[in-house]
């Protein structure tokens, strides 16, 4: 009887634990997420391209919290290429990421993404919202919809290798002409009146039409 009674303590300790951790890890999540200023939205091409971030060619960025610390997530190409997230695969705490590797992966009606990371480091956080809410993800990928938090030695040299001003345009602009090169190869159907690409082309194309855009333009 008396080891009943321990084990039932420890397991309600354990429980209470448990609970009180998870609470005070989603209030911290909560006040970091407050805390992060909003980006001032910028167009290029038709897509946003906010000036305050870096951007990888596999169309993920890294916004710089302070020296060898970053957020990354996907950029409103790859929203739009992708569509609302039902789901996104994460790695864990503690992992390390290399710049231009795989990064993390977003799930739509039966299909898969891969992203790259845009730095290398550790992965010090992930986006818990996401668990509840993957479709922030790609609603909101410049804000609450960031994936994840990594700290980076080698910032510095990494934000090199991204791109950003003028590059970042340019590379913004050539990628929409290319996109709309190969989805008039798909007849065109899916380019909305005005030729603007319609904002969820998993729901538009075939499997294997979608998979080779996302290989080709996502880097993966």
């Amino acid at each position: 009887m008396t080891v009943l009674l321990v084990l039932a303590f420890f397991a309600t300790f354990i429980t209470m634990d448990y609970l009180v951790t998870r609470r005070r890890m989603a209030r911290e999540q909560q006040a970091f997420a407050a805390a992060i200023p909003a980006v001032e939205p910028a167009w290029v091409a038709g897509y946003q391209l906010p000036e305050a971030l870096y951007y990888h060619r596999g169309h993920t960025w890294a916004r710089p919290l302070d020296a060898d610390t970053v957020l990354i997530g996907v950029d409103d190409f790859a929203r739009r290429l992708i569509g609302p997230a039902a789901s996104v695969s994460a790695p864990s705490r503690g992992d390390w990421l290399h710049q231009g590797g795989r990064a993390f992966a977003m799930k739509v009606e039966g299909k898969t993404a891969e992203l790259v990371s845009p730095v290398e480091g550790e992965v010090v956080d992930v986006n818990r919202d996401l668990t509840q809410k993957p479709e922030l993800a790609t609603e909101d990928p410049y804000g609450a919809g960031w994936v994840l938090k990594v700290k980076a030695p080698q910032l510095a040299a990494n934000l090199r290798n991204l791109l950003s001003g003028r590059l970042a345009r340019k590379w913004m602009e050539d990628s929409r002409e290319a996109l709309e090169l190969r989805l008039m190869a798909f007849s065109g159907s899916v380019l909305q009146d005005g030729g603007e690409p319609a904002a969820d082309l998993s729901h538009h194309l075939p499997k294997a039409d979608w998979e080779r855009l996302v290989h080709e333009f996502l880097l993966t």
